[in-house]
């Protein structure tokens, strides 16, 4: 597993939600790079979402739609991107997540700073806009 590509596998490029296509082919992604895809693609599914995977995703519901303040939103997001991001098998440990609200937004929006080990030892460090839209 000391190949990077191995371990954090090859998927389909994706830029803005749509898939890549480069000279009439499909782009593809891989290694470390297509770990970090992957993992903002499962953040921003909401949670259910995905008829053949309904436990994929992120809980936006639970997090951004009661009546919760802005102490229990960052707890919610908290322990939601812990559960998201844990459920990959590439992800080894989730180390530390920093989440603040995007100024402007209305904390509708939050940024997640996201310190992981993946399945080879190796650190990463995710960072993403999480929210709802305005």
């Amino acid at each position: 597993m000391a190949d990077g590509t191995v371990v954090h596998g090859t998927g389909l490029r994706v830029v803005d939600g749509d898939i890549v296509v480069d000279d009439g082919r499909l782009a593809l992604v891989d290694g470390p790079e297509n770990l970090a895809q992957s993992l903002r693609l499962r953040v921003l599914t909401p949670l259910g979402s995905d008829r053949y995977h309904v436990r994929y995703g992120l809980d936006t519901i639970a997090i951004f739609t009661g009546p919760h303040g802005v102490r229990e939103v960052r707890d919610l997001l908290v322990l939601n991107l812990v559960r998201t991001l844990g459920t990959d098998p590439r992800v080894h440990d989730v180390r530390d997540i920093t989440v603040v609200p995007v100024e402007g937004t209305d904390r509708r929006t939050w940024r997640a700073e996201v310190s992981i080990v993946d399945a080879a030892g190796g650190p990463a460090v995710l960072v993403l806009d999480v929210g709802t839209p305005a």
